[in-house]
């Protein structure tokens, strides 16, 4: 029979036991979280990058316009509409940084330096994402801004 022996002055001694079904679910859940983040962030980013790229397109085709409409020579639209166009390339510039690749150097064999580099994507793509919504949103009120000017003090 094993005898429990005393733990030394400089020795933790920590009692365990098996994780409940409970606790194991709950646990396979966070991790499906943890690994679903980076693609959803990417997912969020690459959906800034469509909308972003297809609303400049809108706008310089309707630059490109012979016979433009009058309302693009106010003043006002054309402030709103350079505000709303810095505001979708710098959404896009963040949302391509979200998802360009990064090179990560890490040893092999340490969970520690995977886990810490793992929330180090995390933060990075959640930093970037955010800004990009942000600036793109920012693009959106402005345009939508341009749209009622138009509508009601213009017409």
């Amino acid at each position: 029979m094993a005898r429990k022996s005393k733990p030394a002055d400089d020795e933790i001694y920590v009692e365990s036991s098996p994780l409940s079904s409970e606790d194991e679910r709950l646990d396979k859940l966070f991790d499906e979280m943890e690994t679903g983040s980076l693609k959803t962030l990417e997912d969020a980013a690459r959906q800034i990058i469509t909308l972003s790229t297809a609303l400049l397109g809108a706008f310089f085709g309707l630059l490109a316009l012979k016979d433009a409409p009058a309302y693009l020579g106010f003043v006002e639209i054309k402030v709103i509409g350079a505000g709303a166009l810095l505001a979708f390339f710098i959404a896009l510039f963040f949302a391509l940084i979200a998802v360009s690749p990064k090179r990560y150097d890490f040893p092999r064999a340490s969970l520690t330096a995977k886990r810490d580099i793992l929330n180090e994507m995390l933060a990075r793509k959640h930093k970037f994402v955010g800004l990009a919504s942000w600036t793109f949103g920012a693009g959106a009120l402005l345009m939508l801004s341009a749209a009622l000017v138009i509508l009601i003090c213009r017409i």
